[in-house]
């Protein structure tokens, strides 16, 4: 079975609209649908911000289901300067920019291998690299450069390296496809948002009508 996680429905709708569907119903608050495409099984659920509850979710979500791949599509914000708005970037590596720790350690999330490369076969022009996560909206210049130097991220989310540490200890395979929605700018992520939020699911989606992922 594959999990696929959005933070707002538009994340996910491509998607959660070519399910042959089994089963709808709500756990742990949110609204899933669960049902095949092509040769897989897939469950969809949306509904989260922020590390905590992301974290809280997939947690949720894997007890429940026991699915064996993991994957979180949306928007991302761009740290590096050449990405363009509309850009996908799969998550090979994943850190949380925020986490403080007295003896300075930092771990590194990393994605699944085997899920990487399914992705870049389909996609003619993606970026693979790390994902910076943290709990804030990273909207001007120089909280962007900062992050960026500091983690040596190509791009920025709020919710990646959460669900990725939750995989982790759980032994299930995990990728995060993101579009890019903005340069860390509230003013183009509000522009460009609803225009791209569904790519990165509109692109899995025809991987698994076509391939049988687990």
């Amino acid at each position: 079975m594959i999990l696929v996680l959005g933070v707002f429905e538009v994340e996910i709708d491509p998607i959660k609209r070519q399910l042959h569907l089994l089963e709808t119903g709500q756990h742990l608050g949110r609204p899933f649908s669960r049902g095949v495409i092509g040769p897989n099984e897939v469950v969809v659920t949306y509904g989260f911000v922020g590390k905590v509850e992301s974290a809280m979710v997939a947690q949720a979500f894997i007890d429940k289901f026991h699915p064996k791949v993991v994957v979180f599509t949306g928007s991302a914000g761009a740290l590096s300067t050449f990405l363009q708005l509309g850009d996908v970037v799969i998550g090979d590596e994943y850190f949380e920019y925020d986490l403080g720790r007295r003896d300075g350690k930092v771990e590194i999330m990393e994605g699944s291998v085997r899920l990487i490369e399914k992705v870049e076969d389909h996609v003619k022009e993606a970026f693979v690299g790390r994902i910076a996560t943290g709990d804030s909206f990273v909207d001007n210049d120089e909280m962007r450069e900062k992050i960026r130097r500091m983690t040596k991220s190509i791009a920025v989310d709020m919710d990646s390296a959460a669900i990725a540490k939750v995989c982790k200890e759980n032994k299930v395979e995990f990728v995060s496809i993101k579009t890019i929605t903005d340069r860390c700018n509230v003013e183009e992520f509000q522009q460009n948002y609803h225009k791209y939020a569904g790519k990165s699911a509109a692109i899995f989606l025809k991987i698994i009508d076509h391939h049988f992922i687990e």
